[in-house]
Protein backbone atom coordinates (compact mmCIF):
# COMPACT_ATOMS: atom_id res chain seq x y z
CA UNK A 1 0.00 0.00 0.00
CA UNK A 2 2.59 2.17 0.71
CA UNK A 3 3.76 1.75 -3.13
CA UNK A 4 0.59 2.62 -4.03
CA UNK A 5 1.15 6.05 -2.36
CA UNK A 6 4.21 6.74 -3.64
CA UNK A 7 3.05 6.02 -7.09
CA UNK A 8 0.19 8.36 -6.23
CA UNK A 9 2.17 11.05 -5.30
CA UNK A 10 4.91 10.36 -8.07
CA UNK A 11 1.87 10.67 -10.97
CA UNK A 12 0.63 13.79 -8.96
CA UNK A 13 4.17 15.74 -8.88
CA UNK A 14 4.49 14.90 -12.60
CA UNK A 15 0.90 16.43 -13.65
CA UNK A 16 1.84 19.25 -11.54
CA UNK A 17 5.10 20.04 -13.24
CA UNK A 18 4.38 22.47 -16.41
CA UNK A 19 4.99 20.59 -19.67
CA UNK A 20 7.80 21.75 -21.88
CA UNK A 21 6.08 23.26 -25.62
CA UNK A 22 8.01 23.95 -27.93
CA UNK A 23 6.93 27.81 -29.38
CA UNK A 24 4.63 27.66 -32.50
CA UNK A 25 7.60 29.13 -35.41
CA UNK A 26 10.20 26.52 -34.15
CA UNK A 27 10.58 24.38 -37.20
CA UNK A 28 10.58 27.55 -38.77
CA UNK A 29 13.62 29.34 -37.12
CA UNK A 30 15.19 26.13 -37.13
CA UNK A 31 15.21 25.74 -40.89
CA UNK A 32 15.90 29.55 -40.87
CA UNK A 33 18.89 28.94 -39.20
CA UNK A 34 20.22 25.87 -40.84
CA UNK A 35 20.03 27.91 -44.26
CA UNK A 36 22.03 31.03 -43.07
CA UNK A 37 24.57 28.14 -42.17
CA UNK A 38 24.45 26.47 -45.62
CA UNK A 39 24.60 29.93 -47.34
CA UNK A 40 27.44 30.96 -45.31
CA UNK A 41 29.15 27.76 -45.74
CA UNK A 42 28.45 28.44 -49.43
CA UNK A 43 29.77 32.07 -49.30
CA UNK A 44 33.40 30.43 -47.98
CA UNK A 45 33.05 27.93 -50.58
CA UNK A 46 32.69 30.51 -53.48
CA UNK A 47 35.43 33.08 -51.51
CA UNK A 48 38.09 30.24 -51.67
CA UNK A 49 37.17 29.65 -55.45
CA UNK A 50 38.03 33.20 -56.10
CA UNK A 51 40.67 33.46 -54.48
CA UNK A 52 42.54 30.45 -56.18
CA UNK A 53 41.20 31.38 -59.73
CA UNK A 54 42.91 34.97 -59.48
CA UNK A 55 46.05 33.23 -57.80
CA UNK A 56 45.98 31.06 -60.88
CA UNK A 57 45.20 33.27 -63.26
CA UNK A 58 48.12 35.69 -61.82
CA UNK A 59 50.37 32.75 -62.03
CA UNK A 60 50.09 31.86 -65.45
CA UNK A 61 50.11 35.51 -66.78
CA UNK A 62 53.27 36.38 -64.98
CA UNK A 63 54.75 32.98 -65.97
CA UNK A 64 53.70 33.19 -69.47
CA UNK A 65 54.80 36.57 -70.37
CA UNK A 66 58.74 35.97 -68.38
CA UNK A 67 58.48 32.53 -70.74
CA UNK A 68 57.44 34.83 -73.49
CA UNK A 69 60.43 37.56 -73.05
CA UNK A 70 62.82 35.45 -72.36
CA UNK A 71 62.48 33.58 -75.28
CA UNK A 72 61.27 35.79 -77.82
CA UNK A 73 63.41 39.13 -76.53
CA UNK A 74 65.27 39.33 -79.62
CA UNK A 75 62.45 38.58 -82.24
CA UNK A 76 60.06 40.41 -80.83
CA UNK A 77 61.76 43.42 -80.69
CA UNK A 78 63.08 43.34 -84.27
CA UNK A 79 59.89 42.27 -85.54
CA UNK A 80 58.30 45.17 -83.65
CA UNK A 81 60.39 47.76 -84.85
CA UNK A 82 60.22 46.42 -88.70
CA UNK A 83 56.92 46.58 -88.27
CA UNK A 84 56.46 49.76 -86.93
CA UNK A 85 59.63 51.63 -88.52
CA UNK A 86 57.50 52.68 -91.82
CA UNK A 87 54.89 53.85 -89.92
CA UNK A 88 55.84 55.15 -86.73
CA UNK A 89 59.30 56.82 -86.61
CA UNK A 90 59.68 56.23 -82.39
CA UNK A 91 60.27 52.66 -80.88
CA UNK A 92 57.04 51.28 -79.08
CA UNK A 93 58.35 49.75 -75.50
CA UNK A 94 57.37 46.06 -75.31
CA UNK A 95 55.19 46.64 -72.30
CA UNK A 96 52.70 48.55 -73.48
CA UNK A 97 52.14 45.54 -76.20
CA UNK A 98 51.83 43.50 -73.03
CA UNK A 99 49.11 45.80 -72.32
CA UNK A 100 47.60 45.80 -75.72
CA UNK A 101 47.33 42.18 -75.64
CA UNK A 102 46.85 41.48 -72.29
CA UNK A 103 44.05 44.14 -71.53
CA UNK A 104 41.33 42.13 -74.14
CA UNK A 105 42.35 38.96 -72.92
CA UNK A 106 41.08 40.10 -69.10
CA UNK A 107 37.90 41.32 -70.21
CA UNK A 108 37.12 38.25 -71.89
CA UNK A 109 38.21 36.47 -68.66
CA UNK A 110 35.82 38.62 -66.69
CA UNK A 111 33.42 38.13 -69.15
CA UNK A 112 33.32 34.40 -68.89
CA UNK A 113 33.99 34.55 -64.88
CA UNK A 114 30.63 36.82 -64.51
CA UNK A 115 28.92 34.11 -66.78
CA UNK A 116 29.80 31.35 -65.13
CA UNK A 117 29.08 32.98 -61.48
CA UNK A 118 25.58 34.08 -62.39
CA UNK A 119 24.90 30.60 -63.77
CA UNK A 120 25.51 29.15 -60.93
CA UNK A 121 23.79 32.05 -58.55
CA UNK A 122 20.26 32.23 -60.89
Amino acid sequence: MNEKQKDKGLMKAVKEQPQFRLTSNFTFRTMQKVEEAILLREKKQERKMLLATIAASLFLIISSSIGLYIYFEKHLKATMYHAFSHVLKIQIPLIYLLFIITIPLFIIFDRWMRKQYFKHHS
